[in-house]
């Protein structure tokens, strides 16, 4: 690519045969809309942020700063590296998220989103931190995504997620 100075892609083509092996997306934004209580037609702009535990933050600081974000804002992603750090187990910093997710939406009365990176390096581990996540989020499942980093799992990874867990967003 070294030679090419200026390009410009005019079009894209993908075979039908082609895209028909890959799964695709199970949903779209008028599903976070309905599940945000909004329209399901132009539900309006949806505020979110990522929190970076990568660097040292510990279960309690986490969901502290995800109940904080989410008394003004609706969605809140884990960082693709947060899998399950030493500093920061799923085990332990989940449930706290969730409870945070539940005082945020008690006291705005307004649903809120998370999106969990279940990210493994093994589908075992993968859908064992997916099943996790769906048992702690109970009844607030459809609050839940599924975060999936396709450099680092594959696609061997996002595709195990999109039909393990077919009605999760992802």
């Amino acid at each position: 690519m070294g030679d090419i100075e200026h390009a410009k892609m005019i079009d894209f083509y993908v075979p039908e045969r082609v895209v028909q092996m890959f799964d695709g997306p199970a949903t779209d934004i008028s599903n976070l809309w309905r599940i945000l209580g909004r329209p399901v037609q132009n539900g309006g702009y949806i505020s979110g942020t990522i929190i970076k535990p990568k660097l040292g933050l510990r279960p309690e600081p986490f969901a502290k700063a995800a109940y904080q974000f989410w008394l003004g804002g609706d969605f809140i992603k884990n960082d693709e590296p947060q899998g399950n750090q030493i500093f920061a187990p799923i085990k332990k910093t989940l449930p706290l998220v969730y409870d945070a997710m539940k005082r945020a939406q008690d006291e705005t009365g307004q649903a809120k989103l998370f999106s969990m990176n279940i990210t493994a390096d093994d589908h075992y581990e993968m859908c064992a931190r997916a099943d996790f996540a769906l048992e702690t989020f109970g009844p607030d499942a459809d609050k839940l995504a599924f975060l999936v980093d396709g450099y680092v799992g594959g696609p061997g990874m996002v595709t195990t997620a999109r039909r393990q867990y077919p009605s999760q967003y992802l």
